[in-house]
């Protein structure tokens, strides 16, 4: 199988390192799937390269072994720490009579590519918002319209360039090549918002293990976007602490319980050094989650009412990620946010991944990329084992927060 037959999408998360390879023919079934606890992470930002490109070389191994492919090239997103929304404009002189091409939008879209930046950032992604052709407005792609000049509204998306530099760096050290790097949140948001609310307004939260993005949609793109450093992590730790128990039975008893009230009063948790156990209130745990969780809530309200600036949002929140998982959590987040609240239902644990590897295959598809992966076998990886795969990475890491990035 040639390079330009499969693709690879990894998330590079705070908690957790995720890699899926699948066929650009059949891009909707994962032919194989990776993952590893993340090492070298904090808050979605690499500050261990070397820990963190062996936890991405282990993740990318798992899925390459499952799928029977060596990956040269994988696509890559991130949390979007750091990142920058600018709203600019750019055009150009068709002349006369002369119908409009891609590579006219190419030009336009190179021009703001190199648009003028802080120093220490640079440009990541332009998104077009609006086309105008002689100065009237088209939403719709211009290209084969006749005019004599072409001009775009897009969004801008600059990002810290040590961030985006590290970031590279770790995954080359993991001995592969980037062909992309992408925001998570806007891949996530082309697969979990309706078109009704990516045009109308809605706010997406990716509520990740140690961040959580928060990303404004109106007139079908991306209006503005902010990353909080804290998530899910944060509320286990916490929880750790308060009752003195471990990191993992935290995590377990957190989302068991959640935010409903329960029929039982007590549990038996392992102390932190596990050699016992003890008895803990389940009032005091959902007392301990409750109190983070609203903490949580009242940041991503802040960032809604600086995002939004008074802007409708008949889309309201849809909440995505590890996180948005916690019982109870909707109802909760409605009252604080004062918004509609829907949870998203794609699978957390492994869908960013998965819509990088999809997003891959459609850029090859379209001839954008020509060599993302180099054959290593033959062996197609079955229904049934893509099913055994999901099965092991639940049991492996039931935390599901892969998606803060």
């Amino acid at each position: 199988m040639t390079g330009k037959e499969v693709v690879a999408g990894l998330d590079v998360g705070t908690s957790s390192m995720v890699a899926v390879v699948t066929r650009v023919a059949d891009p909707e079934r994962a032919s194989g799937i990776g993952w590893c606890p993340s090492v070298g992470m904090r808050k979605g930002i690499v500050v261990d390269l070397e820990g963190a490109a062996q936890a991405v070389r282990r993740a990318v191994e798992m899925a390459q072994e499952a799928a029977g492919f060596r990956v040269g090239a994988v696509c890559v997103g991130f949390s979007g720490h750091g990142v920058n929304v600018l709203t600019r404009h750019a055009d150009i002189i068709i002349g006369h009579g002369r119908k409009i091409t891609s590579g006219d939008v190419a030009d336009l879209r190179q021009t703001l590519r190199q648009v003028e930046v802080p120093v220490g950032r640079r440009v990541l992604q332009v998104l077009p918002v609006e086309f105008m052709i002689d100065g009237v407005p088209r939403r719709d792609s211009p290209i084969d319209c006749t005019g004599s000049r072409l001009s775009m509204q897009a969004r801008v998306v600059t990002v810290d360039s040590q961030v985006i530099d590290q970031l590279i760096a770790t995954v080359e050290a993991a001995g592969l090549r980037v062909a992309e790097v992408v925001l998570n949140p806007l891949v996530l948001a082309q697969e979990v918002l309706s078109t009704v609310e990516r045009e109308l307004g809605a706010v997406l939260v990716d509520l990740g293990g140690g961040t959580t993005a928060v990303t404004f949609f109106k007139g079908g793109t991306l209006v503005d976007m902010t990353v909080i450093p804290v998530g899910g992590e944060h509320i286990t730790s916490d929880l750790a602490i308060g009752v003195r128990t471990s990191l993992d039975a935290a995590e377990k008893v957190k989302r068991e319980t959640g935010l409903l009230p329960q029929e039982t009063v007590w549990v038996e948790l392992p102390t932190m050094g596990g050699q016992a156990s003890r008895r803990a209130s389940l009032a005091t745990i959902r007392q301990i989650i409750e109190s983070r969780v609203l903490e949580i809530l009242d940041l991503i309200k802040q960032s809604i009412d600086r995002l939004v600036r008074g802007n409708a949002l008949p889309g309201g929140v849809v909440l995505a990620g590890g996180g948005s998982c916690l019982r109870g959590l909707p109802d909760l987040a409605s009252r604080v946010l004062q918004l509609p609240v829907r949870v998203a239902t794609t699978e957390p644990d492994w869908q960013i991944a998965r819509f990088l590897a999809r997003r891959a295959a459609a850029g090859v598809a379209r001839g954008e990329n020509h060599r993302l992966a180099v054959a290593a076998g033959e062996f197609r990886l079955g229904p049934r084992g893509v099913r055994q795969i999901f099965a092991h990475i639940r049991r492996s890491y039931p935390h599901g927060s892969g998606t803060d990035g």
